[in-house]
């Protein structure tokens, strides 16, 4: 078991962080709420949907980048004329750069029964939105992309 769901705190649902490596062998720490648990048992649908992404978060990440890339190149449409060295907006052509304006800082792991198989939203701050991003995503399909606040 790669989580240690002991450490986790109850509130309406739980509460814990877990621990995944970059390419780089770089470890980041995330949040994570594990929703709609009133169970005093962790159902294992949630369990194998949050160490499923913990086992495949290089994959997500890079499955992500191009969702990624198209909200922001579509977010940079609706605000207009915007200068290409604009440092909070800047004109991306390299898919890659991405990353470097958002991180992830939280995951929600969803019911399986309400939102489907390994359905989770993800979190990031991002250089051009003090609200941040969301993604819902379910298995490795992209349901919705959005503020954070939009997104669940």
């Amino acid at each position: 078991m790669k989580v240690d769901y002991s450490k986790f705190e109850r509130d309406e649902s739980l509460y814990g962080e877990v621990t995944v490596k970059d390419l780089d062998g770089s470890e980041k720490t995330i949040k994570v709420e594990l929703v709609e648990n009133e169970d005093e048992e962790i159902p294992e649908a949630e369990k194998e949907t949050l160490e499923f992404f913990i086992d495949n978060y290089l994959e997500y990440k890079q499955f992500l980048l191009k969702p990624i890339f198209e909200y922001y190149q579509k977010c940079r449409k609706m605000w207009g004329a915007i200068a290409s060295d604009d440092q909070k907006f800047p004109e991306i052509s390299d898919i890659n750069k991405m990353y470097e304006m958002v991180s992830l800082y939280a995951i929600a792991v969803l019911d399986e029964n309400h939102y489907g198989k390994r359905s989770i939203s993800l979190y990031y701050n991002c250089t051009w939105s003090e609200e941040g991003m969301g993604i819902m995503v379910s298995e490795f399909n992209v349901v919705k992309i959005g503020d954070s606040g939009e997104v669940w």
